[in-house]
């Protein structure tokens, strides 16, 4: 099994996915985040040890821990370093979070999903 960083043209949903090709990591992305076949792209980041258990999809944090990443940000977007390099995922759920708390808070509760307010300039 390797870890693919799996991206897509809009960058909504980028993310590692385990999988034994390039290929399957694509397949699982595009199935799974409502994409047509084509539209992902999947960069081998690392081969996983054979002594490592891990199931194909998205890798558990523990998972990218016990593989040598470092969450360098774990809040509304993980950003996640790995052999030196930095990945961001994709920022869709962290726009849809803003845009919830944009509604809660306009309706005079608190940020549940805790985003930061805009800056007003």
């Amino acid at each position: 099994m390797n870890l693919y960083w799996v991206t897509t043209e809009d960058h909504h949903e980028d993310w590692f996915i385990v999988a034994s090709s390039s290929e399957d990591a694509c397949k699982f992305h595009e199935d799974n985040e409502g994409y047509n076949p084509g539209d992902a792209k999947a960069e081998k980041v690392l081969s996983i040890p054979n002594a490592t258990f891990a199931e194909p999809g998205w890798p558990p944090e523990e998972l990218l821990i016990e593989l040598g990443a470092s969450f360098i940000q774990k809040d509304n977007i993980r950003v996640v370093e790995i052999e030196g390099r930095k990945f961001s995922e994709g920022m869709l759920e962290s726009l849809i979070n803003e845009i919830c708390d944009d509604e809660f808070e306009a309706r005079g509760d608190d940020r549940l999903n805790e985003t930061k307010k805009p800056t007003e300039h």
